[in-house]
């Protein structure tokens, strides 16, 4: 992917650019500056006090990691697996041409850490246990050092079996794996020390598990795997009153033997021999998950859906009047989900329910003719539960009045201007087209930041981030568009990241160094609370 690519595709998440307000670890921010230790300033006289000192900073840990020939290597994988509860990986890091790599900024919870390294094929490397203290700067070498395992595969008549997929299990992050060759053969050239288990998966038999012990001495180790045939893993899945389901079924989840599959009409559902004792569970759009079953060795599992819950509420103008034809859609949801289309509701209250959802946070998103899209608060749903009282209100919006000129400053007539992206479910139709004084006005804008886009055939799209208009007001936005000229069709602003969404909000996935984002301190994992004092969950 190019450095200069732009990933924000939401308008609104474009605005970021304005105001970015990120999560980190709760550390405490200086609010004096910083004097000497000890020093005193005078309160009365007579009478001094000792001025606090500012908090020391978090721990930097730096070092280089080199080949056994001591040879700086370029690329390699660096984590930092914190040792102390909670364990895992809490920072990563790609070494650069000088072997170098930098730790700033380390969560407070990580007093106790490790540093492993690997690199394809010089090999793995894990240091001491490191103990952090504020205001520290740890310097480390570390060398990589050969670290394979290989063997081969057999069915319990010793025949060779190929296409078999091995990896290893202890390792807190996702490892490369192999497939078996048609002689039974594999090889696993990088493994790290944290690696426990070699687990081999094959259609037909049960999963095989081999411990690999301690290998730190040992630059390869040469097993050999042996798999048992198992039938395959029967089942059906039955809705909370007894009556056969449709729905996604999902063993395994997260491990080499993970297995996805769909029930049919009647309910049944077929699993391989591998996912044998493992965890199981049935999804389905209309009903909260089944609860965790473990897959049996023989007979048949059935998994029963659980009751959803439903939203009830109105959706109303600024006036409090229930807006009698509205369009409705679930924005976002914190669970998993294949998702639901908007639905258009006529009432003359402006009343609207919807049932069968699976439990979770929800924000739904509402608009209306001449209405601009809102979105509601985050709203809790529990499984054979009704949350009640929910309240959208419609208001006017504002408008958007100004003049697209070329870069000449020439008016231009016939550009074609929209709210961009303004919700993922529902579709905005205010429009307004450019005169020929150049002049428009774009009525019913969102409340909070939102895009322009501006478009006109032979003239390269121009997105207008970080705009705000309160409901019946008017901004005045006069905008200039480039002819193409055979080069990119898009122009946009934006703050140099890359942004991920999951289930604890937006977060911050990829930095582009140099960018604004970079520039104003972001960094990779943090998380978008609000954008320009607006809440981000529902976004």
């Amino acid at each position: 992917m190019s450095r200069r690519r732009w990933t924000l595709a939401v308008g609104a998440l474009v605005a970021i650019l304005v105001t970015v307000v990120a999560w980190r670890s709760s550390e405490p921010t200086p609010t004096t500056p910083k004097r000497a230790q000890g020093a005193s300033i005078s309160s009365a006289p007579g009478v001094s006090r000792e001025e606090p000192t500012a908090p020391a900073p978090p721990p930097t840990i730096r070092g280089r990691i080199l080949d056994s020939e001591g040879t700086p290597v370029d690329g390699a994988a660096v984590r930092l697996l914190s040792t102390a509860p909670p364990y895992g990986v809490v920072a990563e890091a790609a070494a650069d041409e000088s072997g170098g790599f930098t730790f700033r900024d380390t969560p407070t919870f990580a007093s106790r850490v490790r540093i492993v390294a690997d690199h394809d094929p010089q090999g793995v490397v894990t240091s001491a246990e490191l103990r952090l203290t504020d205001g520290a700067t740890i310097d480390v070498t570390l060398v990589l050092s050969p670290a394979a395992v290989r063997g081969t595969v057999v069915d319990e008549k010793d025949h060779p079996v190929a296409g078999v997929s091995l990896s290893v299990d202890g390792v807190p992050w996702k490892t490369h794996g192999a497939l078996s060759d048609e002689a039974g053969a594999f090889r696993l050239p990088v493994v790290p020390y944290e690696a426990t288990t070699l687990v081999a998966v094959a259609a037909g038999y049960r999963t095989a598990r081999v411990d690999l012990g301690q290998r730190q001495d040992r630059p390869e180790v040469v097993v050999q795997v042996r798999l048992e045939a198992g039938p395959p893993i029967e089942g059906r899945v039955i809705d909370p009153d007894g009556n056969a389901a449709r729905a996604r079924v999902v063993a395994c989840e997260g491990t080499a033997s993970e297995a996805k599959t769909t029930s049919g009409e009647d309910g049944s559902f077929t699993l391989p021999a591998s996912t044998t004792g493992c965890e199981v569970k049935a999804e389905a759009d209309d009903f909260a998950p089944s609860d965790p079953a473990m897959v049996p060795t023989a007979g048949r599992l059935t998994l029963r859906l659980r009751a959803g819950g439903a939203i009830s509420g109105t959706v109303v103008d600024d006036r409090g009047r229930g807006i009698q034809s509205f369009s409705l859609g679930i924005e976002s949801y914190s669970g998993h989900r294949s998702g639901r289309g908007a639905q258009e509701f006529e009432d003359a209250r402006g009343a609207f329910s919807l049932d069968h959802l699976p439990p979770g946070s929800y924000v739904l998103t509402a608009t209306a003719q001449g209405k601009p899209a809102t979105r509601s608060d985050s709203i809790e749903v529990r499984g054979g539960a009704t949350t009640t009282g929910v309240r959208i209100v419609l208001l006017q919006g504002g408008s958007i009045v100004g003049h697209v000129r070329d870069d000449h400053g020439a008016p231009l007539q016939g550009a074609e201007l929209h709210f961009d992206l303004v919700s993922a479910v529902l579709e905005d139709r205010a429009s307004a087209t450019s005169d020929e004084r150049g002049a428009y006005r774009l009525d019913g804008a969102p409340s909070g930041p939102f895009t322009l886009r501006v478009q006109k055939q032979g003239y390269r799209t121009r997105l207008v981030p970080g705009l705000r208009v309160d409901s019946g007001q008017t901004l005045t936005q006069d905008v200039t568009i480039s002819a193409a000229n055979g080069g990119a069709g898009l122009e946009l602003a934006g703050i140099g990241a890359g942004l991920g969404q999951n289930a604890d909000g937006i977060f911050v996935a990829s930095l582009f160094g140099g960018d604004p984002a970079d520039r104003a301190g972001l960094r990779q994992g943090d998380r978008i609370v609000a954008v320009d004092g607006e809440d981000a969950s529902g976004m």
